[in-house]
């Protein structure tokens, strides 16, 4: 069975490794480092992920809210959209692109594995994990 699919978008590589290490256990992982490759990893996976894993600040260009927007607008079907950020005063970025759940840099590695679980809808959750 496919596994469900789970896009990162993080500027910094020893978060979006750790990230995409701890979810590929129960999740197929594609991984960005910004909002371009991001653009073109979206593509790939026909703007159809189940869940979207962005950080707020993404370096030069399009910061993560802009690119979860941009998503937003191209998406298949309802994606949740994880904002994950260590700045806490720019987490008002993320109110206009209606984020499904925000986590705060440093995290548990654990507990957000169980968020991502969370995060899909009912229907799609109990065909990959019945013990959710």
């Amino acid at each position: 069975m496919q596994r469900p699919r789970v896009l990162v978008v993080d500027d910094d590589d020893g978060t979006l490794q750790a990230i995409a290490a701890v979810l590929r256990r129960d999740f197929a992982v594609w991984v960005a480092r910004d909002a371009t490759h991001a653009i073109a990893v979206a593509e790939e996976l026909d703007w159809d992920a189940d869940v979207l894993i962005v950080d707020l600040l993404l370096g030069n260009g399009m910061r993560g809210d802009e690119f979860a927007a941009l998503y937003r607008t191209r998406q298949r079907r309802e994606t949740p959209v994880l904002v994950i950020s260590g700045a806490a005063e720019r987490l008002e970025l993320a109110e206009g692109i209606d984020v499904t759940a925000i986590i705060h840099k440093p995290f548990d590695f654990e507990h957000f594995a169980r968020t991502i679980w969370m995060l899909l809808p009912p229907a799609l959750r109990s065909r990959y994990f019945t013990n959710v």
